[in-house]
Parts: C-alpha cells; structure tokens; sequence
C-alpha cells in the first residue's frame, strides 16, 4: 500500500497487500460531502458537495480533468510505476482471521493505481470505500495511535471526494486536484487552517476536511 507505511501481513496496524479485483462499475457510494465558506467550517445545507466518481475510470477522468497524467490505471499492485510497498485492497481467502478484520475496516471495496511513481508527478492511488465514514474512522485511529500515523497527522494523509479517496505519492504536485473540489482529510486536534481556507467536518469524529495543504517546510 501507499498509505505511507510500508508494512505487509502479519504485522499489527497495517493495510495488508492483496489481490484487488478487477476494475468494475457497480459501487456503493459514500455521502456527499461539503464545503465551507472560504475562512469558516461548513456542514449540512451550508455545504457544497465533493466531487463524485464511482468506478475507476471515473477517477482517472477527473484526476486527467485537473491537469494531471493519470495514465496506465491499473488494479494489479504489482504493475510497472505503482508504489513499491503495493497498495491497500479489499480481503481475500487467503487471509487470517485477523488479517481480514484489520483490512476490512478500511471498508475498501476497491482500489487501483495511475501516474508512474517515480516521475515528477509521482502517480494516484485510489480507493473506493463501501463506506467512507469507516474509511475515515480508520485512519483517525491509525494517525491518532502513539505507534501509528502520527507524522501524517499535521498534513493529513487522503484527498477525499464524495465516493472516492486519492493517496498521491507527490502531494506537492496534486495540489490542483484541490482546486479541482477535492478536500484533505485532516485529523489533527490542533490544525488550524490559515484564513481564507476551506474547513468542513469530516465523517469521522474530531477530524476536518480542508483544503490547506500544508508546505514541507512549515513542518
């Protein structure tokens, strides 16, 4: 996975490698989201709703919409340019017990790959959650856990639309698939966006969905 913690199965707290299933169209669909006036948070009716792509190829649409070169989309983890440590997918037969429990509640229902990793651009891993307030829960617990995320906290880890969720590998150089109504997921209880920034509640508790990105150099 490129959740940016290179971990495979069997280790605690870890997206597990699997074999993802073919891309297809059929999804459930997570709640629109919502944006926020420039400077204040957002939510119910004050809000307006996040980008919506329900398969794959709907995806890599709207990442090609923004500006950026979502070629060779794929759902094999192991294909040419895709991140080194694979990329998280939904449970298989071939997992524990255990091992399903902890890659289910990730509720990713489907996910895939485009971009070449090691360009300048870097690439999109995109998943597909079946329910997209679990998706969002999970991280909360991995960023929040003392052995966990925590250095992801400050930046916030996923871009989150509407149904879908985009983990780049150059988040410097995605910066237009905010402009374009993605927002970060940020579960950091002491972020602060600067003002003239989006801010709106997240599906999980105590976290945020904004589009501040937060430059390297601030960290």
């Amino acid at each position: 996975m490129a959740l940016h913690k290179s971990l495979t199965k069997g280790v605690a707290a870890v997206v597990l490698l699997t074999t993802l299933s073919a891309c297809g169209s059929d999804s459930d669909t997570g709640s629109g989201g919502s944006s926020a006036s420039p400077s204040g948070r957002g939510a119910g009716s004050d809000a307006a709703k996040l980008p919506s792509a329900k398969t794959l190829r709907d995806v890599q649409k709207f990442i090609s919409g923004a500006g950026l070169p979502c070629d060779n989309l794929t759902d094999d983890e192991s294909a040419k340019g895709t991140p080194a440590e694979g990329f998280l997918g939904p449970s298989d037969e071939n997992d524990s017990a255990a091992e399903k429990a902890e890659i289910d509640a990730w509720a990713i229902r489907k996910s895939g790959f485009c971009g070449e990793t090691r360009s300048d651009l870097g690439g999109w891993i995109i998943y597909l959650p079946s329910d997209m307030k679990a998706f969002q829960e999970n991280y909360r617990k991995q960023a929040t856990k003392e052995d966990g995320w925590k250095r992801t906290l400050a930046r916030g880890e996923f871009m989150v639309g509407a149904d879908f969720v985009l983990d780049p590998t150059n988040y410097q150089a995605s910066k237009s698939l905010l402009e374009a109504g993605l927002l970060l997921l940020n579960c950091d209880p002491a972020f602060k966006a600067p003002d003239g920034y989006r801010i709106q509640d997240a599906q999980a508790d105590g976290c945020v969905l904004t589009n501040y990105l937060l430059d390297p150099l601030d960290q």
